[in-house]
Order: C-alpha cells, then sequence, then structure tokens
C-alpha cells in the first residue's frame, strides 16, 4: 500500500494479484500427496489380505467337492466362496486405484468396447429387465486407445447405473464425434433411475465415496483416472429422482 495524491485528494494505492489459480495448484499438489499415501497404504493393505483368502478360497472348492457336503452345509458353502470373490473383487479395485496407470494403446472401435462391455454385463441387465437403448455413430473411425482400461472405465458406469436402477429401469447409450474443439469422441449413458442428492454429487468421483450399502466407491474414481489418463474428462448431471447423464469426452487419435 502506497499513500498518492489522486485529484488533488490523498487516496491509498495498492498492487491486488489474482491468486485463484495458486490456490488451485496448492490444492491439487495436496490432493496428489494424500492420494499417494493412501495408494501406498491401500497397496500394502490388499497385498497382505490377498494371500490368506486366496487360501482360504482355495480350500473352500475343495471341500465343495465332498459328496459328503449336501443340503444346507453346501449351500452356507457356496455362500462362503461368493463371498470371498467379491472380496477379491474389491482388493483387485483397490489395487488398481493404487498402482499407477500404463495405457496400451492398439487401433480400437468406440462402439465395439461399449458392445464388449454390454456382453460382459449381459446377465445383471437382464436379472432387472433393464432396457438398453442404443445409438452409435457410424461416422467414429478407429482411434488409438488402451481398449482393456476403457472397457474397465465404462463397465464402472454402466455398474453405477445397473445397480442403482430398479426392475424395469431403463439406460440410454449414445456415442458420437465432436469437431467443436478439435476432434474427440463423445459417449453419453444415462439412467432414468433415483439419482442422486446435489451434495453427493460434488463428491461422486472422489474415492471411497459411496452411497451404497455393498462396495468401495472407487469405481467412478477408476473410470475418471482412466478417461483422464487418455486425455479426456468425465462429467456427471443428475438430479435426485430424475436419473443420471454421464458424458465421458476422449481427444481422438486416429489410426494411420
Amino acid at each position: 500500500m502506497k499513500l498518492i495524491v489522486y485529484q488533488g485528494k490523498e487516496a491509498v494505492a495498492g498492487i491486488c494479484r489474482d491468486i485463484t489459480e495458486r490456490m488451485e495448484m496448492e490444492k491439487r499438489m495436496r490432493e496428489s500427496e494424500s492420494l499417494v499415501h493412501i495408494g501406498q497404504l491401500t497397496t500394502s493393505l490388499a497385498h497382505e489380505i490377498r494371500n490368506p483368502l486366496s487360501s482360504v478360497k482355495m480350500n473352500i472348492q475343495i471341500l465343495l467337492k465332498n459328496v459328503a457336503f449336501d443340503g444346507n452345509d453346501k449351500r452356507r458353502m457356496e455362500i462362503m466362496s461368493t463371498e470371498i470373490s467379491r472380496l477379491e473383487k474389491i482388493l483387485a479395485e483397490m489395487l488398481d486405484f493404487a498402482k499407477p496407470l500404463r495405457l496400451y494403446l492398439e487401433p480400437t472401435s468406440i462402439n465395439d468396447v461399449i458392445e464388449s462391455c454390454l456382453d460382459i454385463m449381459d446377465v445383471k441387465i437382464k436379472e432387472k429387465n433393464i432396457a438398453v437403448k442404443k445409438k452409435y455413430s457410424k461416422r467414429i473411425p478407429r482411434v488409438t486407445l488402451d481398449r482393456d482400461k476403457l472397457e474397465q472405465a465404462i463397465i464402472n458406469v454402466l455398474l453405477n447405473s445397473v445397480e442403482a436402477l430398479p426392475a424395469g429401469g431403463g439406460i440410454g447409450i449414445l456415442t458420437r464425434k465432436e469437431t467443436s474443439n478439435g476432434s474427440s469422441i463423445r459417449v453419453e449413458i444415462t439412467d432414468n433411475g433415483p439419482g442422486i442428492t446435489e451434495e453427493d454429487l460434488l463428491y461422486v468421483f472422489d474415492p471411497f465415496f459411496s452411497n451404497k450399502k455393498k462396495g468401495t466407491g472407487l469405481g467412478l474414481s477408476n473410470a475418471k483416472k482412466i478417461i483422464e489418463a487418455h486425455g479426456g474428462k468425465v462429467s456427471l448431471t443428475a438430479r435426485q429422482g430424475q436419473g443420471i447423464h454421464f458424458c465421458l469426452t476422449i481427444p481422438m487419435r486416429e489410426t494411420a
């Protein structure tokens, strides 16, 4: 601050700097450091749990082959085996979140990737009698993507909708090519489920955030991580009682 004379009157002059960008950078750095610590702890725990869990599962599978087990005893063993498989899936999600993401790019059709995801999800979709409406653009060429990682991201988004929807619900899937801000692929996934509150909308992509009774809260976080590793963006709009609208945008790198 400096005392000056302005138009014959004393005034105070000063320089104001916009520190918004600096604050955002510091915030991202703190979040990054926090995620590194969480990742290290998660990896350590997952490895410590995985070995005894595999041993228990192997012994249960051996016991299930014993013809002496029948009726309720056999059913209890089958439930135990199913629950251990669920725990293994949770551990896999935790390890995916913790480890650095490496992309193995190859010429890929985004429409084929989505069809593959729907094939994998077919049983869960049919269990709830969910109607899937698809609208694929034929103008999208094959582009270089990590097919396996992209499948994982889209399955996580679809799984979020399938688990939230009541029986007889609906999912819409749309693909299109955008050229407004450089060529990109746009994938929209919508559902007519219960949606989420505005408060929860702020945290849906945060690691370990979930309102479900089962799950790690890492599915959407991992999906965001994969899309951003491709240089893309993920957005979500939703209203309570009016479903969810996911939008995945990925820059196009066409194959030679």
